[in-house]
């Protein structure tokens, strides 16, 4: 039968092959489009210089879109005393267009009723009327909200009607902007849908953060193999990024083995050994031999990062560039099986991580191969941390 592989594979090189089925793959996370709403606080707390640079920033975040017809939408709602429609979803289908749209944004201060801009855009923002396209599933409703103070109305009720309607809301606060406030508007968990700035100078600087969080949502640490469907529920799109922190044990024998592995449903891995089944040949195979790669095996915490593109497979390790390998088409992944994290290259049993092999703090995959180079390495550890798994998924199975 046929199989394919998709693994993260240990020896004293790191190899990489992917081998994948030739099943369909559903859409990934780098087909998931957007119908995404600004919420702009205009009130008079604000000011004309800082609107400006909020104008700015709806600009440069927008850039970071696929924009199209069949790609993401972007419209605007800014509010003071009572909201209003900048521009809706269905007006521009460009990037440029909304660009430009963005800054010419109209500003005129007032007060704050974010509960109202809520409403406002739970109503109407993403109506069929608006350019929503609700009959489309694979188009996700998010909200990004800024603001600087302290709503003069009540915005729980408001935000909780949103997110049951299926919106997605990131919470931005400026300044004097209250905590407590922004979690009420904010989807779960708010860990990863609350951000705050000190002053609209420092907006632009959590642009990246808040991108790459608006591709992830969380799925929380498994013990035993999961369907990997659950975990990837619309598959790995082509082009990925995986990350992960670990170190191994004193006691670690030297042996090879699996960090992450994919079994289709005939137990047939998938994995990044990186093996992977090849369009033209059975597979396809890359190897990193690097100085860099042997400090690996230190027994120090190291973080892995790797961009999974189309042609190519690039590799950070502690967020350097170690190298950017070359690497031929390849099939899709089956994701009717199950994914297993740690497991024994020679007699694939699996690795219980939190007591024998190696410890684990942190795996990420990320829908977009940008973000390998993006990761920062301020989580490495010093000493010992607890174990748990965060394995972060592509945007399909939204917490709200």
């Amino acid at each position: 039968m046929s199989g394919s592989q998709h693994q993260l594979f240990c020896s004293t090189d790191l190899v990489l092959a992917l081998q994948n089925t030739k099943h369909a793959l559903e859409s990934g996370c780098k087909n998931v489009h957007y119908d995404l709403v600004f919420i702009l606080d205009a009130s008079s707390s604000v000011g004309k210089e800082d609107f400006e640079k909020v104008r700015q920033w709806v600009s440069n975040l927008v850039e970071t879109f696929e924009i199209g017809p069949d790609k993401t939408h972007v419209g605007v709602v800014r509010y003071s005393d009572r909201p209003t429609t900048e521009f809706d979803l269905g007006r521009y289908k460009t990037r440029e267009e909304i660009k430009d749209a963005a800054r010419k944004i109209k500003y005129y201060g007032g007060n704050t009723n974010t509960g109202d801009a809520l409403r406002y855009i739970n109503t109407y923002s993403f109506s069929k009327e608006a350019g929503g396209r609700l009959s489309d599933q694979t188009v996700k409703k998010v909200a990004i909200l800024l603001t600087d103070g302290r709503s003069q109305d009540y915005v729980l009720d408001a935000a909780t009607a949103a997110r049951q309607a299926g919106i997605r809301i990131f919470a931005v606060g400026v300044g004097e902007a209250l905590k407590e406030e922004l979690d009420e508007i904010a989807s779960e968990p708010k860990s990863a849908h609350v951000f705050h700035v000190s002053d609209y100078n420092a907006i632009d600087k959590i642009r990246g953060k808040l991108r790459r969080r608006l591709c992830e949502t969380c799925y929380i640490a498994f013990f035993f193999p999961p369907r990997a469907r659950d975990v990837f529920p619309q598959g790995l799109p082509d082009e990925y990024a995986f990350v992960t922190t670990f170190k191994f044990r004193k006691a670690s024998r030297r042996e090879d083995w699996y960090i992450w592995q994919i079994i289709d449903k005939y137990g047939i891995p998938q994995a990044v050994e990186y093996n992977a089944v090849g369009l033209t040949k059975d597979a396809v195979r890359v190897v990193f031999r690097n100085a860099r790669v042997s400090d690996l095996f230190d027994r120090s915490w190291h973080k892995i990062a790797l961009s999974i593109q189309s042609e190519a497979v690039t590799l950070y390790i502690d967020c350097r560039l170690v190298q950017t390998l070359p690497i031929e088409d390849r099939e899709n992944i089956d994701i009717q099986g199950k994914t297993v994290i740690g497991k024994r290259l020679y007699d694939s049993v699996p690795i219980d991580v939190s007591t024998v092999c190696f410890d684990l703090q942190r795996m990420v995959i990320y829908c977009d191969s940008r973000h390998a180079e993006l990761e920062t390495c301020c989580d490495i550890p010093s000493g010992p941390v607890s174990f748990f798994l965060l394995l972060i998924h592509f945007h399909m199975n939204t917490l709200y």
